[in-house]
């Protein structure tokens, strides 16, 4: 698989290539590293009638065409719904894929796809709160995949027929919707031009 090359994190407000949508508690970038604290009821979530939110502190740059990018999180967060992860946004929708807090209380893979409506799946469960994610795009297909160590092989999560735009708006966020705060770690983003050609 291609690496990718690592894409520094801002360190100032005014940061060249990225924007904010929706504005963390607070957030510092040491080296490669990045860290967000998000509000109490930070959340993207889109199911009319039941619950709806958009009060998410996003990191954004924009990615054109093909590519894969992976990054780690590792959260700080003890109630349900406490995440952070990768998101992705088209003119057409968006996804959220995240390490997340469970009802249970352990830690899970979750993607949430919105069209405009959320379609949200829990995935594999995982050992604590720390994951590596990948989304990768070629054409018009997408896929999600995760693993856990360095060392480890890839696990597929989802594949999905994706967003039309040839430009797509590329993020890591924090969201705490039933708390009053929740913290990520995210080490360096990489990100390549080229497709994952095993998306299994």
């Amino acid at each position: 698989m291609t690496l990718g090359t690592p894409v520094p994190w801002p360190a100032t407000d005014a940061p060249a290539g990225w924007r904010w949508q929706g504005r963390p508690r607070s957030w510092s970038r040491a080296g490669e590293s990045l860290r967000i604290e998000a509000p109490g009821g930070a959340d993207l979530y889109a199911l009319p009638g039941s619950y709806e939110a958009d009060s998410l502190p996003l990191l954004q740059r924009g990615v054109d065409g093909d590519f894969t990018a992976r990054t780690a999180v590792r959260v700080e967060g003890s109630a349900f719904g406490d995440a952070a992860g990768l998101a992705l946004h088209g003119d057409d929708g968006w996804l959220k894929v995240c390490v997340e807090r469970t009802k249970a209380g352990g830690w899970a893979l979750v993607t949430v796809l919105s069209r405009p409506a959320s379609d949200e799946a829990m995935g594999p469960a995982l050992d604590g709160p720390a994951a590596e994610l990948l989304v990768t795009r070629e054409g018009r297909r997408h896929a999600v995949l995760f693993r856990q160590r360095p060392e480890e092989e890839w696990r597929f999560v989802r594949t999905f027929h994706g967003f039309a735009d040839p430009v797509l708006r590329l993020g890591v966020f924090v969201q705490a919707p039933f708390s009053p705060s929740a913290t990520a770690r995210f080490g360096p983003l990489h990100l390549s031009p080229v497709p994952l050609g095993d998306r299994r």
